[in-house]
């Protein structure tokens, strides 16, 4: 009899229940995918390249693991509570006939460990397909090839995501039932009382929703305008006032219910059904006001997210595929020849020096006569002031480096671009793609032609701010060189000059698909032959590498986030809509029927959850910006509208996650308020 009653139970509370148990079933995921990225394949890949960078990814992952262990208790807290609440009468009904209150506690426990199991048992091996689609998706994506694919499933992490579940659902279920032992029998049988209605002050509401809007706009300029993320202080400023305007725009938009529903006219029940949703707005605004933050934080990070993934593509088509250095190991032997001896010429459209060197004047080994660029300088704190701190930190000033032109430009025209055109009396601007934030600047610099020195030399810097690579990865890092004619090079170099060796791979005789596999085919011959290189396998692994860290983490914490701040939203209603059962109750004596009381409902649900969507909505905008300005390269960032149409697939997938969890509590809702329809009788 027992265990048919906890069978009974466990399979209504899963039917009145979806919400809560789809919650626990995509935190189960979550947990999954993050714990057995380590199995992932571009993963392993990674572990040749970036071993180091990627031991600290995992250790920031079982933080992150940890931090949403905290998270989910609070959900499950939270969820678990209006369960007990909602059958409160149940357990005094059960104290009532008998039950021992160890028995009563068994029972729950037994329905706690069933629900469980049976998230568990649905949880994980949907989660280890998804992992599985996850790691196939990427490999094409990358290049890896689907040869290499290996299993994805990783014991490991579904022991620990079963063992920190059922850890946090037991803590949550013990706190809970020593709160219920603790209950009276008439508490437990007696209905939750209505909410006491609070004064207002329309005047306070009003500056309160003001001032929230004010520090909203704040909080908006400074993270698009890439401001926030100059410090920690700028950053702490921006959330600040970001968090404490939301909260103030809940606090007063109670005015604004409180206008609607005195002037409500027509429809359903219109005077009670915005009278509901003003006294949710007045006892539960803090709640709806993180619960939109925490939908602000998961659409901002799920754009950011897909976009950052997105992004990889645009490091394709501009790239030197290898860079070798002119000694080959033990002989002195000039690379290029070595490439041709070994039959491996073919294999480059673009096989090519590039010689970077310093001006030189006899007797300065500093170089600090060399090169006078002070109309420069002058020009570029004429247009921006805030940058002399800048410029005096920038190699360009005082003795800069300097790039052999036909080098340059030889190389430009092999990766696709436009040849940089000088006259002898003219000098080019050069920075890296990591230093070139500041191109328009530069350009405008440039187009009012400043006169430079360059040893004994006058020059006329013009044309625009080139950052094409000048050798794979950065192999030389240069935060700013000059672009010189060459037989100004040739005499101004101090015979001390760096030559490199790149080489553009040949696009016609590989595709995207085997990319990586072509890399490591030249790797292993180069490699034989004892040849001193970089190639861009080693800069696509550590591309790659902050790719996964950045798209992983923040969807991982966009999945999390929203799934508690919807679990909230909806349990957080179904209690507020128990508590006001003897509302309902008066209405169905009053003749009200199941199809009227279900529109008024409903009304509530979209107005409840569609309150914190539109701020977060609102918001979202700005802060996704912003984590561009933050995460994304300066490369990418100069192509965000290329992102766009993979930020807009985010926000239908976050539009149909909200239209699911809404859904779900409305039917629920419809389910309690079916309890309701048969009047009960007062003695």
């Amino acid at each position: 009899m027992f265990s048919k009653l906890v069978l009974r139970n466990s399979i209504r509370s899963h039917k009145e229940n979806a919400l809560f148990m789809g919650s626990l079933i995509i935190s189960i995921i979550a947990f999954y995918v993050v714990l057995s990225l380590s199995n992932q394949d571009v993963m392993r890949y990674l572990k040749t390249l970036e071993s180091d960078a990627i031991q600290k990814l995992f250790a920031m992952i079982t933080v992150l693991y940890g931090f949403t262990l905290f998270i989910i208790f609070a959900l499950i807290y939270f969820a678990s509570k209006y369960q007990i609440e909602r059958r409160s009468h149940e357990f005094g009904v059960y104290i009532m006939m008998g039950m021992k209150r160890v028995k009563l506690f068994l029972m729950l426990f037994l329905e706690d460990l069933s629900s469980s199991l049976l998230a568990l048992l649905i949880g994980l091996p949907v989660s280890v397909l998804i992992t599985e689609i996850i790691s196939l998706l990427t490999v094409k994506m990358v290049g890896i090839g689907f040869m290499g694919h290996q299993s994805t499933f990783s014991l490991k992490a579904a022991l620990i995501t079963a063992a920190g579940f059922v850890a946090v659902k037991l803590v949550a279920f013990l706190v809970l039932t020593f709160s219920l032992a603790r209950k009276e029998v008439g508490t437990l049988l007696a209905d939750a009382p209505d909410n006491v209605r609070k004064k207002s002050y329309p005047v306070i509401q009003i500056l309160l929703l003001l001032a929230g809007a004010a520090l909203l706009i704040y909080a908006y300029i400074l993270g698009i305008s890439g401001d926030a993320w100059e410090n920690v202080k700028t950053m702490g400023t921006t959330v600040f006032f970001g968090t404490l305007g939301t909260v103030l725009v809940f606090r007063g938009i109670r005015f604004v219910i409180g206008l609607i529903a005195k002037h409500a006219k027509g429809g359903t029940l219109p005077v009670f059904t915005f009278r509901q949703i003003e006294d949710t707005v007045i006892f539960k605004s803090g709640t709806m006001a993180i619960c939109s933050l925490l939908i602000l934080v998961a659409s901002a990070c799920l754009s950011a997210g897909v976009a950052t993934f997105a992004s990889y593509n645009m490091y394709d088509n501009i790239r030197i595929d290898y860079t070798f250095t002119n000694f080959f190991r033990g002989s002195g032997a000039d690379p290029l020849k070595k490439i041709e001896e070994i039959g491996y010429a073919d294999e480059f459209s673009y096989l090519g020096e590039i010689h970077i060197s310093r001006p030189y004047i006899v007797g300065d080994e500093n170089y600090d006569e060399a090169f006078d660029g002070h109309e420069f300088s002058e020009i570029m704190n004429e247009l921006d002031p805030g940058f002399d701190q800048h410029w005096r930190n920038d190699s360009l000033g005082g003795f800069p480096f300097m790039i052999r032109l036909s080098d340059y430009n030889a190389l430009v025209v092999a990766m696709g671009g436009e040849p940089l055109v000088l006259a002898d009396n003219e000098l080019g601007l050069y920075r890296s793609e990591t230093f070139a934030n500041t191109e328009d600047l530069d350009n405008a610099v440039l187009a009012r032609h400043p006169k430079v020195r360059l040893v004994d030399k006058e020059y006329t810097m013009t044309g625009t701010m080139q950052s094409y690579p000048i050798v794979t990865d950065m192999f030389t890092t240069l935060s700013a060189a000059l672009i010189v004619p060459d037989a100004d090079f040739d005499l101004y170099e101090n015979g001390y000059t760096e030559t490199y060796v790149n080489g553009v791979l040949d696009r016609s005789r590989y595709s995207k698909d085997d990319m990586v596999e072509n890399y490591q085919r030249l790797n292993r011959v180069f490699n034989r032959f004892g040849l001193e290189y970089e190639s861009y396998l080693q800069h696509m692994g550590r591309q790659l590498f902050y790719l996964v860290a950045a798209s992983y983490v923040t969807i991982y914490l966009a999945l999390i986030f929203l799934v508690v701040a919807n679990t909230i939203l909806g349990v957080q209603f179904l209690m507020g809509q128990k508590r006001a059962s003897k509302r309902y109750k008066t209405l169905v004596k009053l003749g009200a029927d199941h199809k009227t009381m279900y529109r008024s409902s409903k009304k509530q649900i979209n107005w409840y959850f569609g309150l914190p969507i539109a701020v977060a909505a609102a918001s979202t905008v700005f802060a996704t910006r912003a984590l561009f300005n933050g995460i994304l390269s300066s490369r990418t960032r100069t192509n965000i509208d290329e992102l766009l149409p993979w930020v807009l697939i985010a926000v239908v997938i976050f539009v149909l996650v909200e239209y699911l969890y809404m859904h779900i509590v409305k039917r629920s809702s419809s389910r309690f308020l079916e309890t309701l329809m048969t009047p009960e009788r007062e003695e």
